[in-house]
């Protein structure tokens, strides 16, 4: 061992050999330690960023509640806000109805539903959500219609979880059907079952 470090290059050649390990050991402590404590450094500034934008936008959003608050009482209170609520006094009667409006919405678009499977309700705030797996197969402008139409319905209707697909291809000249499964939920009133 001391007869290699005796072998050690001196003069010029010396220096360049210890000036190229000392920059290899910055470069791997550049690599292993401090690159991935600014990229730390620069994820979280970043979420901290983004986490400060959305609490502008919520307590902006929460400003505007006395204004609407105030508007829906000018506009007839309750009987306003019951017109986007789906009614029933329980979750089966609730969810019953809004099959009842999710099939009406489906003939008027010019389609039937394949299925439709009640889901579990769940609280949200002083209202329960009612949601609703729902299977259609019709063309393509007709599912367009019908989503369109759950979207402006009364009472209020939201779809998501939207998966199409094609059908199984159609008699020569008719169109394309296309498979859609989804929810669509709709709340009602009160916290109980």
């Amino acid at each position: 061992m001391t007869e290699a470090l005796l072998n050690l290059p001196e003069g010029r050649r010396g220096q360049a050999l210890a000036l190229g390990m000392l920059a290899a050991a910055l470069l791997l402590a550049w690599l292993a330690v401090l690159a991935p404590l600014l990229g730390w450094y620069q994820d979280r500034a970043a979420e901290l960023a983004q986490q400060r934008e959305e609490a502008a936008h919520m307590a902006a959003l929460g400003r505007e509640i006395p204004a609407l608050r105030a508007e829906l009482a000018a506009t007839g209170g309750a009987a306003a806000g019951d017109a986007v609520l789906l009614a029933g006094t329980t979750d089966a009667i609730a969810g019953a109805n809004l099959q009842s409006a999710l099939q009406a919405l489906a003939t008027q678009a010019g389609t039937s539903l394949d299925s439709a499977a009640l889901l579990t309700a769940q609280p949200a705030g002083a209202l329960r959500r009612i949601a609703m797996q729902v299977s259609v197969t019709a063309p393509w402008p007709v599912l367009v219609a019908l989503l369109q139409a759950i979207d402006t319905a009364q009472p209020s209707m939201v779809a998501g979880d939207i998966a199409i697909t094609p059908g199984n291809p159609p008699a020569p000249g008719q169109p394309v059907p296309m498979q859609a499964n989804f929810t669509v939920s709709g709340f009602r009133a009160g916290s109980g079952t």
